[in-house]
């Protein structure tokens, strides 16, 4: 694997953070937030399937808060982690998805001495891959992918760590654009790293979300965390109650496109899917995807009709086909 990796040249890897479907120029990674002796960093790199890590430096140790989609975006992040000199003593995973968990290995790797945490909602998901997230990766990564090890320890609600002695709350929430997600809040400076409870001006992945559950979650981090900046699992920091608000909008504008057709008769037809795909992509012009697959708008419709209790012409269409063969 790491000969693969350096056929590309460490030379390159620091100009270029990959994509999951390509190589893109990359922003140099700064300090976002001086944050009472923690430096907040993101590796930044525009387009489809731009995923955040980041790293919250000491001033005398690191904490990685997720480690990139492919084993090629997390050995870029590891340079730029090495280069701050300081050892990586805890390595955060914030839910179960390939982007945030996909170059867990690269990490673990390089940083041999680093607690791994996860939640255990988070540990079981992984092991079990009821989603085929693992195996997705594996798929995609090829021979050079490797399982992800298993934790250090599990962590839980409301826990405080550390970094040099700065404290670092967790706190998990549950059913919203997953069924458990990990953030990190840093009181002292009022900053909290949402994982992708959030998005900023990016399409989010509605696969695992509960779309009825989500915006009350959001609503509930606004008022737990007024004033704060919030650091998203995909996109640009902001106000916590500004990207709060515009998530909880998104969501009931996407959900909008298709919950008076399915009410209507239980059935979201091609044509229907086809103009929400389309009023979505009007009224966010400019947005790119969080995920690299072309059909994430699509994948996002199909999941609320599901969750509507409605049903898809296409898959009606099939059903009907396979019961008159069967006969």
């Amino acid at each position: 694997m790491r000969a693969a990796l350096l056929k590309i040249g460490l030379a390159a890897a620091a100009l270029m953070l990959a994509s999951c479907s390509g190589g893109e120029t990359a922003e140099t990674p700064e300090a976002e937030a001086e944050t009472a002796g923690i430096e907040i960093h993101r590796p930044f790199r525009p387009g489809a399937g731009s995923v955040n890590s980041y790293w919250l430096e000491g001033e005398d140790e690191v904490l990685v808060f997720d480690t990139q989609s492919t084993l090629a975006n997390a050995e870029y992040v590891v340079e730029r982690i090495r280069e701050t000199g300081k050892p990586v003593t805890a390595i955060v995973i914030s839910q179960y998805d390939p982007g945030h968990f996909g170059g867990l290995q690269i990490f673990t790797d390089a940083f041999s001495d680093a607690e791994l945490l996860m939640s255990e909602p988070l540990a079981d998901a992984i092991g079990r891959d009821l989603s085929g997230y693992v195996e997705r990766l594996r798929e995609t990564l090829g021979e050079d992918y490797r399982m992800p090890a298993e934790p250090t320890r599990m962590i839980e609600n409301r826990e405080e760590l550390t970094v040099s002695g700065v404290p670092v709350i967790v706190h998990i929430v549950t059913d919203s654009e997953a069924p458990s997600i990990t953030m990190l809040e840093i009181p002292s400076r009022r900053a909290i790293l949402a994982s992708d409870l959030v998005s900023n001006q990016m399409h989010p992945d509605f696969t695992d979300a509960d779309i009825d559950s989500w915006p009350r979650v959001l609503d509930r981090l606004a008022r737990d965390f007024s004033g704060y900046t919030l650091y998203p699992g995909h996109g640009a920091p902001g106000p916590v109650n500004l990207l709060a608000a515009n998530q909880i909008a998104y969501i009931s504008f996407v959900r909008r496109q298709m919950e008076s057709e399915v009410l209507a008769d239980d059935i979201a037809t091609e044509a229907e899917i086809s103009a929400a795909i389309a009023a979505i992509r009007s009224n966010y012009a400019g947005w790119e995807q969080s995920t690299d697959r072309p059909s994430q708008l699509r994948r996002n419709l199909e999941a609320i009709v599901a969750q509507l209790g409605g049903e898809l012409e296409t898959r009606r269409a099939r059903a009907a086909e396979a019961r008159t063969a069967d006969d």
